[in-house]
Order: C-alpha cells, then sequence, then structure tokens
C-alpha cells in the first residue's frame, strides 16, 4: 500500500468509522458485513470500502466472525452443522424460557387453590423473581462466556435448574418458592438461555432472523407443552410431582444438548496482540458501549417493550376465571394460544427482519402488541375477545425479545453479541420485577383483586412507549422510509 493510500485509511473520519463499528476493525472481510453501522455518514463508508479493495488486511478484526476460537472450523457460517447449533439453541430456549411462559399454570394453582389467603402481589413474586433473574444475570453470563467454555456452562446450569425445581416440590411457603422456583431456578436458566439464543447468531449471517426465529420457536413450543403437562401432572399427582417430573426434563435435555452450544467468537488473548499490529485491547468487563446513544435507545425500548411481555401470561388465566367466570381450563388454554401463536409470529418476524429489517418490523409488531391490550382486551370483556388479544399479542409480544437482538446484531456484529446482549438484559430484568410488582399492586389495591382495567392500560401504555423510543432510534439512524435496517 502506498504512503498516501496509509494516509487515507488513517484519516479521522475513518478512525471513527472503526470505533463506532465495535466489532470490526476493517471491512476487508466479506464475514464482516454484518458489522455494518447505517449510521455512519457514506463518506466514511466509501472510505472504508477504499481502505478494503485496496488490501488493508493487516490487521483482521479483534471480534471478526472468521477468528479462530479454538474450536472445529471445518462447518463455517450457514453450514448444516450450524443449523444444528440453531436446533440445540432452540431446545435450550424450550426448557427455559418455555417453562418461564409456562409459570402462569402455577401462578393460577397457587392463587386458586395452595395460597387462597394469599395476596396476588405476594404470590408474583415467585414469577417476578423468575423472570428477573432469568435475564439480570444475563450480563455474567457474557462475561464468563469469554474465558469460559459455553458447553459447560450450558450444562452446569441446566443441573442446577432441575435441582432448583426439585427443591421447589419440597417447598410449602410461599418464600421458599420464591427461593427456588423464583431466583435459583431463574439464576441457572440464564446460561443455557442466552447461550442458546446468542450462540447461534454466531453460525449463521444470511438468514440471521429466520434462525433467531427458530430458537425462540422453542419457547412458544416449551411453554405450549409444558403448560399441558403441568396441567395433567398437577391434576392427577399433585403440584409437588409436576415440579420434580419437569426439573428432570430439564436435566436430560439441557445436558444432552450442552455439546453442541459451541461458541465461535474468540477470546481475548496472545493471538490478538500477534494479528495486529494497533492490537484492540479487550475488557472482561466494558460498560463503555452503554454510553453510546444506539445502546441507550434499544435498552431504553427493551425496558418498556420486555417488562410488560409477560403480564397476559400471569394475567389471563385469572382474569377468565375471577371476570369471565370460566373454567381453569380456559385459564391454560390462553397460555397455550399465546405460546402456539408466538411460533407463527416469531417465523413472521424472523423472514420479514431478513427482508426490511428488525428496527423497522419491531416498530409494527410492537404497536400490535399495544393494540392487543388496549384495543382488543381492555374494551370487550368476554372469551371472543381474550382469545384474539391472547393471540395477537402471541404473533406479535412474544417476538419482540428476539427483534431486540436480531437488531443488536445488526448494528453491533455478533462476535460480542452475548456480553452486549446481557447488558440489555439487565434492563429487561429490572422491568420484568418492576413492572410484575406494580400489574400485582394495582390489581389488588384498585382492582380489588377482579378489576383488570388499569393493568391492563397500564400494559398497554408501556408498549406504546416503547414503539416512540423504537421511533426516535429509527429517525436517528436514518430518515429514509425505505431503508433496511
Amino acid at each position: 500500500m502506498s504512503p498516501r493510500s496509509s494516509r487515507i485509511a488513517r484519516t479521522p473520519s475513518a478512525l471513527s468509522l472503526d470505533t463506532d463499528m465495535r466489532s470490526c476493525a476493517c471491512k476487508a472481510s466479506e464475514e464482516c458485513a454484518d458489522c455494518y453501522d447505517p449510521s455512519v455518514d457514506e463518506k466514511a463508508q466509501a472510505q472504508a470500502q477504499a481502505r478494503a479493495s485496496m488490501g488493508n488486511n493487516a490487521c483482521n478484526a479483534t471480534d471478526s466472525d472468521d477468528d479462530d476460537d479454538g474450536c472445529d472450523h471445518r462447518y463455517g457460517q450457514d453450514s448444516w452443522f450450524a443449523w444444528a447449533v440453531v436446533f440445540a439453541g432452540c431446545i435450550q430456549g424450550m426448557i427455559t424460557l418455555g417453562a418461564s411462559r409456562a409459570h402462569g399454570v402455577f401462578q393460577e394453582y397457587y392463587v386458586l387453590n395452595e395460597f387462597a389467603t394469599s395476596s396476588t402481589a405476594s404470590i408474583s413474586w415467585i414469577g417476578s423473581l423468575q423472570n428477573t433473574m432469568l435475564n439480570l444475570c444475563g450480563v455474567f453470563v457474557g462475561i464468563l462466556s469469554q474465558f469460559c467454555d459455553s458447553r459447560v456452562l450450558t450444562a452446569g446450569g441446566s443441573v442446577v435448574m432441575g435441582v432448583a425445581f426439585v427443591l421447589a416440590s419440597f417447598s410449602t411457603r410461599i418464600w421458599q418458592l420464591a427461593l427456588t422456583q423464583g431466583a435459583l431456578y431463574g439464576a441457572a436458566a440464564s446460561f443455557p438461555y442466552i447461550l442458546g439464543v446468542t450462540v447461534p447468531m454466531q453460525w449463521t449471517r444470511r438468514n440471521r432472523g429466520f434462525a433467531l426465529a427458530v430458537v425462540y420457536m422453542g419457547s412458544g413450543l416449551g411453554g405450549m407443552w409444558i403448560s399441558l403437562l403441568t396441567r395433567t401432572c398437577i391434576e392427577s399427582l399433585g403440584r409437588h410431582w409436576a415440579q420434580r417430573i419437569l426439573g428432570c426434563i430439564m436435566v436430560v435435555l439441557g445436558v444432552g444438548l450442552s455439546p453442541l452450544i459451541i461458541a465461535r467468537k474468540p477470546r481475548a488473548g496472545k493471538k490478538d496482540q500477534e494479528a495486529c499490529a494497533e492490537p484492540v485491547r479487550r475488557k472482561i468487563i466494558d460498560f463503555s458501549v452503554v454510553t453510546e446513544w444506539r445502546f441507550q435507545l434499544i435498552a431504553a425500548a427493551s425496558f418498556f417493550s420486555m417488562g410488560p411481555n409477560t403480564i397476559p401470561y400471569l394475567l389471563m388465566p385469572t382474569y377468565v376465571a375471577d371476570v369471565l367466570k370460566e373454567t381453569s381450563k380456559l385459564g391454560s388454554s390462553l397460555v397455550t394460544i399465546i405460546n402456539v401463536s408466538g411460533i407463527f409470529g416469531r417465523f413472521a418476524a424472523g423472514m420479514l427482519s431478513d427482508r426490511f429489517g428488525p428496527v423497522n418490523m419491531l416498530l409494527l409488531w410492537v404497536l400490535l402488541a399495544a393494540f392487543s391490550q388496549l384495543g382488543i382486551w381492555l374494551p370487550f370483556q368476554s372469551v371472543a375477545a381474550v382469545i384474539a388479544s391472547a393471540a395477537l399479542f402471541g404473533v406479535t409480544g412474544a417476538s419482540i425479545v428476539g427483534m431486540l437482538l436480531n437488531a443488536l446484531s445488526r448494528l453491533y456484529g455478533v462476535a460480542r453479541i452475548t456480553y452486549i446482549s446481557g447488558l440489555v438484559y439487565m434492563t429487561y430484568a429490572v422491568s420484568s420485577l418492576l413492572v410484575a410488582q406494580t400489574t400485582s399492586l394495582m390489581l389488588d389495591t384498585v382492582g380489588r383483586g377482579v378489576d383488570y382495567t388499569w393493568p391492563i392500560v397500564y400494559t398497554g401504555l408501556l408498549l406504546v412507549a416503547a414503539f416512540f423510543v423504537l421511533l426516535a432510534l429509527r429517525i436517528r439512524i436514518s430518515r429514509k422510509l425505505a431503508f433496511k435496517i
């Protein structure tokens, strides 16, 4: 490369581009196309492309998808083995997020039977802690995954998940269930859940949205059959044996498929120092990303959209019993409807995100999720309305988390997606705890346990707030209507 070319390559605009793209120090590799940052001005992008065309391969990206991480690279991105990893991630989502989605069956049993004299707010601590720990521990999963084998982390988390449910089967008080079925299970499940979602993203590139749909299909399928299994076991064997059976299933499936959860991203080490004349030093704990406006807006959107994401799962089963005076079987059927419709919604979201961009589709999906609460469930107190609301929310609301991760991979690449997504999941965790407890408090105080009006309004308005945050992100990136992002 000529000296003049070298000077061009180190211009301030090019340097700012390198800093902003984060996960890619050059555009020379085709695999780094994921790291494309649409918010960078066109002139800087042209300079980076010019650098790549001149063969500026002296320094490979520290976080490039192609870096050797010590695993067998006979299998590359989008290969048949990549889809085997996607399948393993699907099963991990089934026994983690799927089981969490099926908690509404336990919630209904606790409220109507075992702890009928206790307040809904106190019982909801079980599910609240479960969802909070499931997401709050995501950042620790991201940190540990940088220097620990992802397969070991997945297997270890699966074992502790099963132990948590077995311990819950011997619990007889709310605080005991909150610690076992809630906090312990949630913390352990975060390992196979986070790794089961983010590792497949490192193995796919062209159809990443579709791959995420397959992974999150597991949570829909899991929520469906785990709900039915839980209901059947509670009615025939009792709550205690239902939890023991589920615990054993979690261990068998989680540990059995953990060998496929192989992270492709590089670990920080000597290789980075030898591969690059000006090495990018990676911190094990690096919160600098939280100062970027893109991350802040996505985190805010996660806070407002993912907090109310579990409310229909928890409230609809008791709503049909308290307000519509229907049997408990309809309540568990609503959870099944949400999960089944979520399967189709995730596939639609994945394919449309690949075609039009995840941020663009997030805007539509969040708006429709808000409509399912404020436009269908709230004004019409009927069985048909609550079924329609459950179906529409399943299609849209259940897909939001996967689309948020897809948007993160679009803006930051996939090399450190486990760590960055873990930071976003922290906002999800805080929101889940606050929204679940606030909603339960509204139901117990304002609604006196039977009026669900304000909890439904609260859920819908949070989704509306998420829509406007995403709209601000979209406008900040580009004002062009047809821009794919």
